[in-house]
């Protein structure tokens, strides 16, 4: 049986040009998820159901943003640069 890696969101950090969401795996060790901007904006909104651009913008700004996906737990699938980050289900 293949694991697939999942964990609890520790952080989310905005690199310029990629966003990266930091996870705790949950064997052990940490994994890393790069996203374009547009990407990232989108799985933002469909797991907080918020708007990205008016909490990075007109809130506390990328801080406020890590603050909102904190202690999420995601499934991730694929390799990187095509993987695929989802909410962990129950």
């Amino acid at each position: 049986m293949i694991r697939i890696p999942s964990g609890k969101v520790l952080a989310v950090r905005d690199c310029g040009s990629i966003w990266q969401l930091f996870y705790e795996l949950d064997g052990n060790g940490l994994g890393v998820v790069n996203f374009d901007h547009r990407p990232f904006a989108h799985f933002y909104e469909g797991v907080t159901g918020r708007d990205f651009f008016r909490d990075y913008a007109f809130g506390a700004g990328r801080d406020y943003v890590s603050q909102q996906l904190k202690d999420l737990r995601i499934v991730v699938e694929g390799e990187p640069f095509s993987q695929t980050v989802k909410l962990e289900e129950d």
